[in-house]
């Protein structure tokens, strides 16, 4: 009867210790996601500064060519190609910027703890007990910020991009069946684009919306886990 007792009592007492080095495990695995996140913060105005300098070149060389009066001595198709090409400043400076943005994150390296971790339970209570707390909360904070940024600054520039084709190529179908230029205003166009850009990246926003909400969440629990092991430290 002891002896059955006693075998059960260690087999919880492993459980319990499994459990907790799955629960380490998995706090490292979201850290090291975060540690993606920070770097993207980081790497944030360089971004933004790739983006919007684009997106001032193709509006200063547009602004240029009307204040040159070079479209009126360019014929339809010579000014559509000119759009075009005008167009592919901006592309290229977001294709720029979200290359460079996962040239950075891909080279946080990740996955250091398993090595420690795969000793079990001593060392997950190790990795728990040497892990800085307030240095984890600000990164997630700060990470959660800046990945927020991003997703906005992204959004908007596939928007504003998006506004000039749709004009373009409406303003070009108007021409060619109604033989009449700028017959719907810009509003127009930009309401349409928000719906294109809307229906192209909603999978993306909602992904990045469900990842900020798990920041937050994981942010509070770690809160409350680190004043429980805390106190329970003090205890000891």
């Amino acid at each position: 009867m002891d002896a059955s007792m006693s075998d059960k009592s260690v087999k919880n007492a492993l459980i319990k210790e499994e459990n907790v080095v799955a629960r380490v495990a998995e706090l490292m695995e979201t850290l090291d996601h975060v540690k993606k996140y920070n770097a993207l913060a980081r790497a944030f105005k360089k971004f933004a500064l790739i983006v919007l300098g684009s997106i001032a070149v193709f509006l200063a060389l547009g602004a240029s060519l009307g204040f040159l009066n070079l479209v009126v001595a360019l014929d339809r198709p010579q000014i559509f190609l000119a759009s075009v090409l005008l167009l592919l400043v901006p592309i290229t400076g977001i294709i720029g910027g979200v290359l460079f943005i996962r040239s950075r994150v891909n080279s946080i390296k990740t996955g250091e703890w398993k090595d420690e971790l795969s000793h079990g339970f001593p060392s997950a209570l190790k990795i728990l007990l040497e892990l800085d707390w307030d240095k984890t909360f600000d990164e997630i904070s700060s990470g959660r910020v800046g990945y927020a940024l991003y997703g906005l600054l992204k959004t908007a520039a596939y928007w504003i991009i998006t506004v000039f084709a749709v004009g373009l190529v409406g303003n070009l179908l108007t021409f060619i069946i109604l033989h009449k230029a700028g017959l719907f205003g810009g509003f127009i166009w930009g309401l349409f684009s928000l719906m294109i850009v809307y229906l192209l990246l909603r999978n993306d926003l909602s992904r990045r919306y469900n990842e900020i909400r798990a920041l937050d969440k994981l942010l509070w629990e770690l809160r409350w886990f680190s004043l429980e092991l805390r106190r329970a430290e003090f205890q000891t």
